[in-house]
């Protein structure tokens, strides 16, 4: 006969579980911002120029946004500790292999798949927190600690990889995976087993995840290639061409799929649309200004790894204390007002940086410059959120929200190809590729400023129930 658990047993496990869980979410975003710091050293070893070197970082964000919401279904299919262990496990190895990347072909490749690992744990990983977690305010209670992990992961993902960059850039690729799979020998004691699920086999849209990734990957590769052979080359254009492609497959098989990744009619709601485009570029132009003055701060400035990374997180404090009221601030006059202000206030960071270079004291120039970006940000991330669940339907609003953090990962690696690209080839047109890759951003914030203004709607929605749902899917 099985034995049941005493109520404090009970509370260990679910503890140990929490725990377990969070470490996974932090480990996930940790792997987006630990390799930024690195990436001057990364260049300097293995040889790469700026337009390679963006890979690094664009395959992980690429394959973990593409495959996000296939890695929900797939886990509501076979079983959410079933596919959390094995895409732990699947992290894990690609982080040793990263390490021992000897070049950049393997280099992206082990990101690529570290990213669709991430892609499959973080929805496992929220599904069986709200298995272990069934009192309602218990609940709300984890799933804060579980959001709080992914942004601190962020914030200390900069501090950790400059300062084990400083021994060697290998470390920011396999730290890692300690934690992963010691997370993988406690599971069996916390986690829940899997039971029958009643998902049809027909559900897996395998081909849409495929067709959207590749299309990405292409469209990456061929702006990465443009900076280098110019856009007439065969292979820049032949491979635009194949990212087009790639692109109409794509809609074509969602069109026809009985239970598409993503179902086309989602984009009829202009409102969402519009959050998604807007989520797509305003994170992007984030990450394409930090992987400048990342290269700028170490490679002209001379700054180590982690006197790099801790100026770039002084931003993270404004986005763990002020997002939460911005959110609220967002559903009670509407968010587009908040997205535009927080999104100008971005742009303007970008700018002061550009004006101020050279100019006054780079400490100066860097605390002002994260004082007014960590305000903008912690204004625009809660309010897109907001303005993307305002007039979505309850039961569509997991993969709406599902939808929109893609948006966030895919721009990271779109515009930052681009801006790799503006980086790379500034120099054969005369300008500072410092300046004109960090104006770029700061251009692209105006754009979306405008673009939100222009299309706000006065209406605010079921905002807050639509935000909460958007958070648990964060």
């Amino acid at each position: 006969m099985t034995r049941s658990r005493e109520p404090g047993e009970s509370r260990i496990a679910g503890g140990l579980a929490l725990l377990l869980l969070c470490t996974a979410n932090f480990l996930d975003a940790m792997d987006v911002s630990t390799i930024g710091v690195a990436l001057p050293r990364i260049q300097a070893d293995l040889g790469i120029g700026a337009t390679t070197l963006q890979w690094a970082v664009s395959a992980y964000v690429l394959g973990y946004g593409g495959f996000l919401i296939l890695g929900g279904k797939v886990a509501d299919r076979f079983g959410h500790r079933r596919v959390f262990l094995l895409s732990l496990f699947l992290f894990g190895v690609a982080s040793i292999a990263g390490a021992l990347a000897d070049g950049a072909a393997t280099l992206v490749v082990a990101r690529l798949v570290k990213g669709i690992a991430a892609a499959f744990t973080a929805p496992a990983a929220l599904a069986l927190l709200m298995s272990v977690v069934h009192e309602e305010k218990a609940r709300a209670r984890a799933l804060g600690v579980f959001i709080s992990t992914g942004g601190a992961g962020f914030i200390l993902g900069m501090l950790v990889g400059g300062l084990v960059t400083t021994v060697s850039w290998r470390l920011t690729m396999v730290i890692g995976a300690p934690f992963a799979f010691l997370t993988l020998l406690l599971a069996p004691l916390a986690l829940p087993k899997d039971h029958g699920t009643t998902v049809a086999r027909r559900a897996f849209d395998y081909l849409g995840a495929l067709t959207i990734t590749l299309a990405l990957l292409l469209l990456v590769g061929g702006v990465s290639n443009a900076s280098a052979a110019g856009w007439a080359d065969v292979w820049t254009w032949g491979t635009l061409a194949l990212a087009a492609a790639m692109l109409v497959a794509f809609v074509a098989v969602e069109a026809r799929h009985p239970e598409p990744m993503v179902p086309l009619a989602m984009f009829r709601n202009a409102q969402f649309t519009r959050a998604l485009i807007v989520a797509f570029l305003f994170q992007g132009a984030y990450m394409g200004f930090q992987f400048v003055v990342t290269l700028y701060y170490q490679d002209v400035l001379q700054w180590s790894a982690f006197e790099t990374g801790a100026s770039l997180a002084i931003c993270g404090v404004f986005v763990l204390t002020l997002a939460p009221r911005f959110a609220v601030l967002a559903q009670r006059v509407g968010p587009a007002r908040v997205i535009a202000g927080g999104v100008a206030l971005q742009g303007a960071s970008y700018a002061l940086w550009v004006l101020a270079r050279g100019a006054l004291d780079p400490l100066v120039v860097i605390g002002a410059v994260q004082l007014l970006f960590g305000l903008g940000y912690a204004m625009a991330f809660p309010a897109v959120q907001v303005a993307a669940l305002a007039d979505v339907r309850e039961g569509s609003a997991g993969l709406a929200s599902a939808m929109l953090f893609s948006s966030f990962q895919i721009g990271n690696g779109v515009i930052l190809a681009v801006t790799a690209a503006i980086f790379g080839t500034a120099r054969t047109l005369h300008a500072d590729p410092y300046d004109a890759s960090v104006l770029f951003s700061a251009i692209l914030c105006g754009v979306v400023a405008v673009f939100t203004l222009l299309g706000r709607s006065p209406g605010t929605g079921r905002s807050t129930a639509s935000t909460e749902a958007a958070l648990q899917h964060g």
